[in-house]
């Protein structure tokens, strides 16, 4: 029988669901069932988790789940202080013990995390990632593209350094690492990676950088990156040799001749 036969017939049998969450670097494998799972090559190991019905409409808000499970899971740990600096995949499969069928029931990715008795994780599914309004371009002096895009050009490689933590402040703000130092570039508005950790760069002096919040677990020693910013200005642009693709208008009038007259 499929997978809605079962949940649809009287005598259905008993049911389980798998769990996926994926982010960069590290995949956990769930289930909601008594004992592990195998299935598409993977071990779906068993752990208190549980969720909300699946929402069905044309609302903003359609395909929105939310998810529960222990606080001291692996998962709510990475979720403590904040999301994932890469976006957390989710996928949820169910399936019944007595049938080979096994249906995905939501595709998405978290969009927060709140932590009490249980960890409480908000996914909202594809549909709604495509109800987003896709901006248009502005008539601005600062430079449309992200810095190291596809219209940028820039690759953001040839403006990397790489170095090791020598100081931590005592808030985690402020990190030194000697090889920052006399880069031809500065990394104020670039930012700082230890791993599969990142953070934007608020302002660089010398070897010391601030970051815009603290890495929970950074220590001196660690293996860390420092990425190039740009202040998406033409003179930045131009420090970088890279007008021909600098998409802003900085020679916009000061004076508005539709509102007043020109001398």
């Amino acid at each position: 029988m499929s997978y809605d036969s079962i949940e649809k017939s009287t005598n259905a049998s008993q049911a389980f669901e798998l769990y996926q969450f994926q982010t960069a670097g590290e995949t956990f494998f769930l289930t909601s069932a008594d004992e592990a799972i195998p299935y598409l090559g993977a071990t779906y190991q068993p752990t208190m988790i549980h969720r909300t019905e699946l929402e069905q409409s044309n609302e903003v808000v359609s395909g929105q789940v939310k998810i529960y499970i222990a606080p001291g899971s692996p998962i709510a740990q990475l979720l403590i202080p904040y999301l994932t600096p890469s976006p957390m995949r989710v996928l949820i499969f169910g399936g019944h013990y007595d049938d080979t069928e096994v249906v995905m029931l939501f595709s998405g990715d978290v969009s927060s995390a709140a932590i009490e008795k249980e960890c409480e994780i908000i996914a909202y599914s594809d549909q709604y990632i495509l109800q987003r309004k896709i901006p248009k371009q502005g008539y601005q002096a600062p430079c449309v593209h992200v810095f190291g895009d596809a219209g940028c050009t820039i690759h953001l490689d040839d403006f990397t350094a790489s170095g090791i933590v020598a100081g931590i402040s005592t808030d985690g703000l402020t990190i030194t690492v000697a090889a920052f130092s006399g880069l031809s570039h500065g990394l104020a508005g670039g930012y700082f990676r230890r791993g599969n950790d990142v953070r934007m760069i608020v302002s660089q002096a010398g070897p010391q950088v601030t970051l815009l919040s603290p890495i929970p677990g950074l220590t001196v020693g660690d293996a860390c990156k420092g990425v190039a910013g740009c202040q998406l200005t033409y003179a930045a642009c131009q420090s970088y040799n890279n007008v021909a693709h600098f998409l802003g208008f900085d020679l916009i009038p000061i004076t508005n001749p539709f509102t007043q007259t020109i001398a």
